[in-house]
């Protein structure tokens, strides 16, 4: 959910196809191209992101515009890299950043105050920046009821570390919970006090969007949850040794605590080897719209001359079942008119093409209790839940950066309050708003069909069909009046969106997606799930075509890694999934 650079520029000359001739549309173009660089040369430099720990505890925040990096200044014309280049520096060393902030000193809650943009300097200590895996973790919900959430984005050396933590700290919270509504706590034979992880009721791993990462990092994560001695993962090549890795650990997470695992068309890698292990042995069911990514494949990097390096594909991977959910193939056979075909034919070398894994083609296999899984085309969810479906209108607005152009306009003559809400008055000004920058030129809301009503204008102004024309424009008129009405058939979605782009300006990353989480569809509807039990039964219960566990270790290979945090991969080479 990247937001777009919010803007601080006067307003371009309106322009209009009104204003030239009707033969002039390529002018029309050029203008509209020159509008959009002078748009963001007086935008300037702007933070997009400021991390938890570094930057935002410094005092940044999304949305400042830089004006100089010690004594460098920052001019319209100054790209993005020479900034980083300037902050960038030794570890422990300090750097000087002065910067610009919309609304600072204004002191207002209403729009009738005045304004001040007073520039600020702050001074930053530079480190090594550590960006955390686990982005947020805390309770959907009434957290009396014990689900809990783990937003886990990627999968770098500490993935396996920070989700422990975090399991650890929502049981805590659990156990806590429970003795303040009454519960006393639990002790042994000795009256001596143990820990009692079975409050944790429900658990959501949020794994949509994670690209992966490293494979002992995917091992760590999926050793959490799975059973002592369940395979995990294994990996064969050519020239690739076969290997396994298996857990010997007890899993941190109770049996009796629901596993939620929620993915998306972007799950991959790494991430689609922890789901598919928690699926294979039928530990916590996969929640999504329909399958992850299809990413079976490891690769290894190598650091080349010039700051660049290669990464080639060693081995496929195989989840505990034998399946491999590598999505795409690809064969020898690549179209002669293909440039890289062509260029390897021409040099004597094969010709490759790649295809997605057909239906037809894909085998079955079973899970611990014996459910189908298969193969050849990424995890297909056991539980689907269809996701908010984004209208139009949503979408023209965030990819113009209209959502962040008014939280900037907003900031200048409001502030922040515990209390913050897009009321009905906020939303008016911010459908006011996007129709002052339609008018000005500096957005279209019939962007999508943009570029097939300027080809077919075109092709009616060569053919001569006038009337066609006028009724094209009206077509265009009609598209803009349909696109309009989403302001009110997506109310409250559009009133989210506003919400959450004005409290990103104030807001660190973690305290944003718990603002999410309280209006995202498939989290709410999987924590449901999780807390009625009926539906994860039944979804999880052994049936008569139960498979002896032996089937589940059909591609072991030869040699096997039984723990994935006694593996400690090689500088230089970092294994990908």
């Amino acid at each position: 959910n990247k937001k777009q650079q919010p803007k601080n520029a006067s307003k371009a000359p309106v322009v209009s196809s009104k204003d030239l001739d009707n033969d002039d549309e390529e002018d029309l173009e050029i203008i509209e191209r020159k509008r959009a660089r002078r748009k963001s040369m007086e935008e300037g430099v702007r933070v997009v992101s400021a991390f938890e720990g570094y930057a935002y505890d410094a005092g940044m925040r999304v949305g400042d515009k830089l004006l100089a990096v010690d004594d460098f200044e920052i001019l319209p014309t100054t790209s993005p890299d020479e900034v980083r280049t300037h902050l960038r520096g030794d570890p422990g060393t300090e750097v000087q950043v002065k910067f610009l902030r919309e609304g600072v000193g204004g002191g207002g809650t209403t729009t009738t105050t005045a304004v001040k943009n007073e520039p600020q300097t702050i001074t930053l200590k530079r480190s090594v920046v550590h960006i955390p895996d686990v982005k947020y973790f805390g309770y959907v919900g009434d957290p009396r009821d014990g689900i809990g959430y783990i937003d886990l984005s990627g999968f770098a050396n500490d993935a396996g570390r920070e989700v422990r933590f975090a399991i650890k700290a929502l049981q805590h919270g659990s156990e806590l919970m429970a003795m303040k509504e009454g519960e006393g706590p639990k002790m042994n034979e000795d009256g001596v006090f143990v820990h009692d992880p079975t409050k944790l009721k429900g658990l959501v791993l949020d794994l949509r969007s994670n690209p992966g990462g490293l494979l002992t990092s995917a091992v760590d994560v999926a050793t959490l949850f799975v059973p002592n001695g369940s395979d995990i993962v294994s990996a064969k090549g050519r020239g690739f040794p076969e290997i396994l890795y298996r857990s010997k650990t007890e899993p941190i997470l109770s049996r009796n605590t629901r596993l939620a695992v929620l993915v998306n068309d972007q799950t991959a890698s790494a991430a689609e080897i922890v789901s598919g292990a928690i699926q294979d042995l039928d530990v916590g069911v996969v929640v999504g719209k329909g399958r992850t990514y299809g990413k079976g494949l490891v690769q290894n990097v190598q650091d080349l001359p010039y700051q660049t390096a290669l990464k080639y594909t060693v081995a496929k991977y195989y989840t505990p079942s034998g399946r491999c959910i590598q999505s795409t193939v690809y064969e020898e056979g690549g179209r002669g008119d293909d440039l890289l075909a062509s260029s390897s034919e021409e040099k004597g070398g094969s010709r490759y093409k790649s295809k997605k894994v057909a239906d037809k083609d894909r085998t079955v296999f079973y899970t611990a209790h014996g459910r189908e899984v298969k193969d050849g085309g990424g995890v297909e969810v056991d539980y689907k839940v269809e996701p908010q479906k984004a209208s139009p209108l949503e979408i023209i607005l965030l990819q113009s950066g209209a959502y962040s152009d008014y939280a900037a306009e907003w900031s200048k003559t409001h502030e922040l309050t515990d209390q913050f809400r897009v009321d009905e008055a906020t939303y008016k000004d911010f459908q006011r708003f996007v129709e002052q920058k339609q008018a000005d030129g500096d957005l279209k809301l019939e962007v999508f069909y943009d570029s097939q009503l300027k080809e077919l204008s075109k092709k009616l102004k060569a053919s001569k069909f006038d009337s066609s024309k006028k009724m094209l424009d009206s077509l265009r008129a009609d598209i803009i009046k349909d696109v309009k009405k989403d302001f009110k058939n997506y109310k409250s979605e559009i009133i989210e969106d506003v919400e959450q782009t004005i409290l990103a300006r104030y807001l660190p990353d973690s305290l944003l997606i718990e603002h999410g989480l309280l209006s995202d569809v498939q989290v709410l509807e999987t924590a449901k799930m999780l807390k009625d039990g009926n539906e994860f039964d039944k979804i999880l219960a052994r049936d008569n075509k139960s498979v002896e566990k032996g089937l589940l270790s059909n591609m072991v290979g030869d040699s096997s890694i039984e723990t994935a945090s006694s593996v400690t991969p090689e500088t230089k080479l970092q294994t990908q999934w």
